[in-house]
């Protein structure tokens, strides 16, 4: 007898399929057979191993975290938030020595905890998909304070090396990528490699470009004035393959390039706001540049990317009517899965993996809904992120991560933040001007 295909259904409000046709469908039953999409029904009466629940919500499409570093966030918050950024720095160059302390005094009991809590908050807020960047532990941070490169061609060769052991492991979910750190932090030679070894393999490339202002200066006065856009065109580092994150301190020329070399742009809208900045969006979208979403660090709230994206887009246009709400659901979504070339992922059509997210729009924020679409995107959170499934398998379910103890995971966390904070006061690693007090929160016991 032929085995049944494992079903999954999630019956919703609302379903916007996305890809490059999108639908809103109202009352509909999302089908999803071994893992794929089988279709959207009216009203679904077959065999079901798995129903969740999804009324009051939307669901669309898995959305793309595309630049995350898991474990930098929790012992980061609240330290340097309302504080001047040091010359031509970025936002977490004051945070430098307290990430070195915790990735060299933390056990590894300790940092699991913060890293898993870290990925619960990634999940919490509306990814299905996760882009790690993650250079090693400490020696990165030292490497940006002492302005040495260290021994990033051996970092390469452990990249290649995992990708060797281990791309496509886990049904496909899990694919490995080069990610030399900036155009600024790495030597030419091993940007160069990088990119023949990321076409010879069909791999994706990763970096931090035209970030802050000193990596401006420090490419200015190594190459002849150039921008780090134009230097890295110039190497021929540019492509289809690349993931170009953040992007933000560039010229019309720059984003005409940007677009010419078909390079991708991953837009991180908060956590650039943090900086007082408000990196192109529009401008690359208007171009014809594919662009994709991503927290980086320090709060991984999806959902707030997709707002003030849209937001401080409208700001840099002085225009109401562009970005509008669509235009960030769909980087979030296509945009991303095709920056990593998936594409099976990004859309709920037939036959696309079956990784979808439940909304839940019926809060006091963001109900009543006139338009399901700007509710989600100018209206909600990810505390409204009720359900998500990758695969077709529940991984949030009532609002809660599956298989992890949130509680327990939590205040191990927090133990081990508080720790770092404590250790860093003793050792003068905090930002300047800043000294810490345990509070006591939450209460102990």
């Amino acid at each position: 007898m032929a085995q049944t295909a494992t079903v999954t259904i999630v019956r919703a409000n609302a379903i916007w399929t996305g890809g490059t046709e999108p639908k809103m469908l109202y009352r509909r039953d999302l089908v999803i057979e071994d893992g794929i999409v089988a279709g959207i029904d009216d009203e679904y009466k077959g065999h079901v191993d798995i129903e969740i629940d999804a009324t009051g919500c939307l669901v669309v499409p898995g959305l793309f975290n595309c630049h995350t570093h898991a474990g930098c966030t929790p012992h980061a918050r609240g330290l340097s938030e309302d504080l001047d950024i040091p010359d031509a720095g970025a936002f977490y160059h004051s945070l430098i020595p307290v990430l070195g302390l915790a990735y060299t005094e933390l056990s590894h009991e300790e940092f699991a905890a913060i890293m898993e809590w870290d990925v619960i908050a990634m999940l919490r807020g509306g990814a299905t998909t996760i882009v790690e960047e993650n250079f090693g532990g400490a020696d990165i941070w030292m490497q940006l304070v002492l302005d040495d490169p260290g021994d990033v061609e051996a970092g390469l060769a452990a990249g290649l090396k995992l990708y060797d052991e281990q791309h496509g492991q886990y049904g496909d979910r899990l694919r490995i990528h080069l990610s030399p750190h900036a155009p600024d932090t790495v030597p030419e030679d091993i940007l160069r490699e990088s990119k023949k070894a990321a076409q010879e393999r069909g791999m994706t490339v990763h970096l931090h470009l035209a970030q802050h202002l000193a990596e401006t200066q420090a490419i200015a006065e190594r190459h002849s004035n150039q921008t780090p856009v134009q230097y890295l065109a110039s190497i021929g580092f540019l492509g289809p393959e690349v993931l170009a994150t953040h992007v933000s301190y560039v010229t019309e020329q720059d984003m005409d390039v940007i677009a010419r070399t078909r390079t991708n742009v991953i837009h991180c809208s908060y956590r650039k706001a943090k900086e007082g900045l408000n990196s192109p969006y529009w401008q690359f979208v208007e171009r014809g540049v594919n662009v994709a979403l991503a927290t980086d660090s320090f709060s991984h709230d999806l959902i707030e990317d997709l707002r003030l994206g849209a937001l401080l887009g409208k700001i840099s246009q002085h225009k109401v009517g562009l970005p509008h709400a669509q235009h960030l659901i769909t980087s979030a979504t296509l945009g991303a899965a095709r920056a990593l070339g998936r594409r099976d992922l990004g859309q709920l059509e037939v036959g696309a993996r079956g990784d979808a997210v439940a909304i839940d729009l019926s809060s006091p924020f963001n109900a009543p809904v006139f338009d399901p679409l700007r509710a989600l995107v100018y209206y909600s959170s990810g505390a409204d992120v009720k359900h998500s499934v990758v695969d077709g398998q529940p991984v949030v379910l009532n609002h809660k991560v599956v298989g992890s103890d949130m509680e327990v995971v939590s205040k191990k966390a927090d133990a081990a933040c508080r720790r770092i904070w404590q250790l860093s006061a003793e050792r003068q690693a905090l930002p300047a001007g800043i000294s810490y007090t345990d509070p006591g929160w939450p209460e102990d016991g």
